[in-house]
């Protein structure tokens, strides 16, 4: 018996596993500058004209991450159990408290 529930246990790992995706968001500056916002920690990113900034959003299905065009600034933000990271154009990832690459 207590076999079959460490084994129950390993399967309900895997298919929480297989219920993940990696989603990819390239933002980019097309007129101007492009401020980026790190939610939740706040850190701001800018864009420079003609750059973009890949965005990597790792979690459930229901809900990887999310980005919310405002005004004058876009929000990023990872889900709630997800994961998230960012890229500059040369690859370099970013620092998701500071916003500057590592």
């Amino acid at each position: 018996m207590i076999s079959w529930i460490r084994r129950r246990r390993r399967d309900k790992r895997r298919a929480r596993e297989a219920s993940w995706v990696e989603e990819r968001v390239v933002l980019t500056a097309d007129s101007e500058w492009l401020a980026v916002v790190f939610e939740p920690m706040g850190a701001v990113y800018e864009i420079q004209q003609g750059e973009n900034l890949t965005i990597v959003f790792e979690g459930p299905t229901t809900d990887p991450g999310a980005v919310e065009y405002r005004a004058d600034y876009v929000s990023v933000a990872p889900g709630l159990v997800g994961r998230m990271s960012a890229f500059d154009v040369a690859g370099n990832e970013i620092d998701l408290e500071t916003g500057v690459p590592f």
